[in-house]
């Protein structure tokens, strides 16, 4: 029992310590943002630290704002700006003209005055997953923040499109099968008898949500509710 009671500890704490915790910043327009409310749109943050004394910073921004305009719908990009080597706080200006030279108008850019995301050196990305708010990368590799970023993202929306299935209610009257709980998207309904032929098949939404079964002999079938290559089973019973 103490060994059992240790292993659930030590499964906790590691959850905890890979969940990272939040941080809020502000950009120059005093727009506030924060790790935890992107994450929680579903989509996955690639944390950019830059500097502007960085020549290879330079070189690559411009990859970095078609990149984050091309994914916006998956990933959120924060380009986190810093001096490389100087004390100094960058500018306001210096900010607004790396976001017009660079094409950045994707990329939530802001002031990292007290280089929290800095470290030791520049370029250096931080990846956020949706999934469980962890840190997934921290280095200076271009190609495997973009690519890990996209991954996370894609499994975010797969957990999200199952529970969204997962929510929808159902309930037979009079040999008609109503849904409730059905979200924006369209939903695959599909019956199956016991024997896996397909008695039933029809597209259901938040606007018509019914399937009637009224032709379907009494017994036990399979319900397959799909969307968006995501799919559950659920047994219904036609008494």
């Amino acid at each position: 029992m103490k060994k059992t009671l240790t292993l659930v500890f030590s499964i906790s704490l590691f959850l905890l310590q890979a969940q990272v915790m939040d941080r809020s910043v502000q950009d120059c327009n005093s727009n506030a943002n924060s790790i935890y409310n992107v994450l929680g749109s579903g989509k996955a943050l690639i944390v950019a630290s830059k500097g502007f004394d960085c020549s290879i910073c330079v070189s690559r921004a411009p990859a970095w704002g078609t990149w984050a305009s091309n994914n916006t719908q998956a990933v959120e990009v924060w380009g986190a700006m810093t001096n490389t080597y100087s004390a100094n706080i960058p500018s306001c200006s210096a900010l607004n003209n790396w976001v017009n030279t660079h094409g950045w108008s994707a990329i939530y850019t802001f002031i990292d005055s007290s280089q929290y995301f800095f470290a030791s050196g520049t370029p250096r990305y931080l990846v956020y997953s949706p999934v469980d708010s962890s840190l997934i990368y921290q280095g200076s590799n271009d190609a495997q923040a973009r690519t890990l970023a996209l991954n996370a993202s894609q499994t975010g929306l797969s957990l999200r499109q199952n529970k969204s299935l997962e929510g929808i209610n159902f309930f037979i009257n009079k040999g008609t099968l109503h849904f409730s709980g059905v979200p924006s998207e369209n939903i695959l309904v599909e019956i199956y008898n016991l024997t896996g032929q397909k008695e039933k098949v029809r597209t259901v939404s938040k606007d018509n949500a019914v399937l009637p079964l009224n032709d379907l002999a009494k017994g036990i079938y399979l319900m397959r509710l799909s969307s968006k290559g995501q799919a559950i089973t659920r047994k219904i019973v036609l008494s």
